[in-house]
């Protein structure tokens, strides 16, 4: 206990020269301890009052006192430290990690001593070099598996009692698998044993671990109806290279694992093969395995050149035209977009959430009007149900939008997709319904405006906004300015619609020149490069050569964009914009040529990247 000494600590600390303090009278606990303390560092022999304002407690000619509670008058209360719970004493010879891994390879060794003769082997498994869809389907394949008898929870070191392979009905699948396995690398040498040691039981383990991991990390999923031993029959590679990344907690086992993948995938890819379950399989090895642990692994580049190679070659890479959606919504990315909007580690990640809401929209849109027909009181309804969604998606973004034009900008670009769509369906009962017509003129009408609405708010970008635009933002603005083109020489006749009428040719010359005006020139007038800025003005012109020689001479109709309603007003779709003179350009010879080139199809889906990549 603090504050008593032993006779020996006493001796070297009493005064050689003898004075009055130390005759007096002290009492000799106290006065043992404040003497002690005064040679020592920290605040350990400190009084409470010192400890609480961390000074040095240095002892004072009074006994039981400190100098700095003597000068302040007050009590000077002993401070009793307390001693510190003694440590376990653990083993020093083997660490507690030497220890669980000696435990996982007795536990391999265990079952490799247990396993089944090796020479035993079933029927290898059919070629990989086909595509697996052309497997029969699920009603031709072996029934799934009968769940174990007894749960294995966490991982294979988790129980120190060896697993009999022989037990298992589909002990049989492993040893077949591990056998094709071997037989593939049989110019290598022969599979190592501690795979062929991974039974079936551990196998569907890894793969419920896999599925977990999977959740986190949604890149190659695992159908929920296929079972294990479908994996093994169908998608050995896959198979392999989820029992790799799923065993990260033994790094013995996956080690072993990485390396014997890497030396089939060789072998496949110096043997010509190509499949999708190969393609598969290397993209799980490459998100999930550690390469970085390891450092005989093949670099990375070197894995994505095969990927890209396999995928080119199975026609992967070419975007299918049925199908226009790659990437459907999910709940997920909309619970992504706003965990990263929360967490707003950059300023631009507030609009995540608005985007996804947006591209949600027009995923509805695609999926609402995807037969082109539809009877004219469902789409009217349709219709405006969509209208009344794009709304409330503005009205919750109205601040954003002020902040981002770039959003603005995809939002203007939905609502004029929707107009284009709604206006080119087919009315199933035209005819028999007495309002459909003026409901077509309507959305035509819609759709006009929604096209002026999305150009005149891009005209009025700085001109250094521009070089941020990406490539969707791109192919929005060509894609519109396109289906205003198309407005004016490809529109099917109507009752009430009349391009000369409207001056479509004129509202597209207008926006020409305001976003040409707009868009930065080029810094080098030697420059022979051309931009996307100098190409938009370029086919931008033959467009508007096109319609100038198609429509011949807009009607006289003033400055405005005049329609003339039932009611007998003029209502203006530009409101009194000021529009340039259209130059009196004989072009029809121009004009002949321009039709007679076909990658100037205004018609074409591929037009608007024949424009951007300039091959117009």
């Amino acid at each position: 206990m603090i504050g008593r000494t032993s006779p020996h600590m006493q001796e070297p600390l009493v005064p050689s020269v003898p004075s009055a303090t130390s005759m007096s009278p002290k009492p000799h606990s106290f006065t043992t301890a404040m003497e002690a303390r005064e040679g020592r560092s920290g605040n350990a022999f400190a009084c409470e009052r010192c400890r609480k304002h961390k000074v040095r407690c240095v002892p004072s000619d009074t006994a039981s006192v400190c100098q700095r509670c003597q000068k302040a008058r007050v009590e000077c209360i002993e401070h009793i430290a307390r001693r510190r719970p003694a440590k376990p004493r653990t083993d020093g010879q083997t660490p507690n990690k030497l220890r669980d891994f000696d435990k996982k390879l007795d536990k391999i060794s265990a079952i490799v001593a247990t396993m089944a003769p090796v020479s035993v082997l079933q029927p290898a498994l059919p070629s990989v070099t086909t595509i697996p869809s052309q497997y029969p389907e699920t009603a031709q394949r072996t029934s799934p598996p009968a769940p174990a008898p007894a749960p294995v929870k966490a991982s294979p070191s988790a129980s120190n009692a060896p697993i009999n392979t022989a037990s298992f009905p589909s002990s049989e699948d492993s040893l077949s698998f591990w056998g094709s396995i071997n037989d593939t690398l049989s110019c290598l040498g022969r599979l190592d044993p501690v795979i062929r040691s991974i039974s079936f039981v551990h196998m569907q383990m890894l793969v419920d671990t896999y599925r977990t991991m999977s959740d986190y990390f949604p890149f190659v999923t695992l159908p929920k109806e296929y079972s294990c031993r479908d994996l093994l029959q169908h998608r050995p590679m896959l198979m392999f290279a989820v029992l790799t990344v799923a065993s990260y907690d033994s790094v013995l086992l996956q080690l072993t694992l990485s390396r014997e993948f890497r030396k089939v995938v060789t072998v496949k890819v110096m043997n010509g093969e190509k499949s999708l379950d190969l393609l598969q399989g290397l993209l799980v090895f490459i998100a999930w395995h550690h390469h970085y642990m390891d450092a005989q692994a093949v670099s990375i580049p070197m894995l994505l050149q095969i990927c890209a190679g396999i995928a080119n070659d199975l026609g992967l890479d070419s975007l299918s035209r049925s199908k226009t959606r790659i990437i459907p919504y999910s709940s997920t990315l909309r619970t992504y977009a706003s965990e990263l909007s929360a967490s707003w580690d950059h300023k631009s990640d507030v609009i995540l959430p608005i985007i996804v809401d947006i591209c949600q929209f027009t995923e509805d849109v695609q999926e609402t009007f995807a037969l082109r027909s539809e009877q004219a009181l469902v789409a009217r309804t349709q219709v405006k149900r969509l209208s009344a969604k794009w709304d409330s998606i503005c009205l919750a973004s109205k601040m954003q939008a002020s902040d981002f034009k770039t959003l603005q900008w995809i939002q203007l670009a939905a609502h004029t997709y929707l107009y284009n769509i709604a206006a080119s369906i087919e009315l199933t009962d035209r005819d028999n319904v007495p309002w459909a017509s003026g409901f077509q003129l309507s959305l035509r009408i819609a759709c006009l405006r929604s096209i002026e609405q999305f150009l005149d708010n891009s005209s009025k970008l700085q001109p250094s906004q521009y070089e941020f635009l990406g490539l969707v933002d791109w192919l929005n603005l060509v894609s519109t300015m396109t289906s205003l083109s198309k407005l004016a020489l490809h529109a099917s006749p109507m009752p009430g619609w009349d391009a000369t009428e409207l001056q479509v040719a004129k509202s597209f010359d207008y926006f020409r020149e305001q976003l040409s005006s707009q868009m930065p020139r080029p810094r080098d007038p030697q420059e022979t490069n051309e931009d996307i800025f100098e190409r938009f003005r370029r086919i931008t012109a033959v467009m508007k050569m096109a319609l100038t020689t198609s429509s011949g001479r807009t009607s006289p109709g003033g400055s405005t964009f005049q329609l003339a309603t039932g009611s007998g007003r003029t209502v203006s779709l530009l409101q009194d914009l000021p529009l340039p003179r259209i130059n009196g350009i004989n072009g029809d010879e121009r004009s002949h040529a321009w039709k007679q080139k076909p990658a100037f199809d205004l018609n074409s889906s591929q037009f608007p990247w024949r424009f951007i990549s300039g091959a117009v």
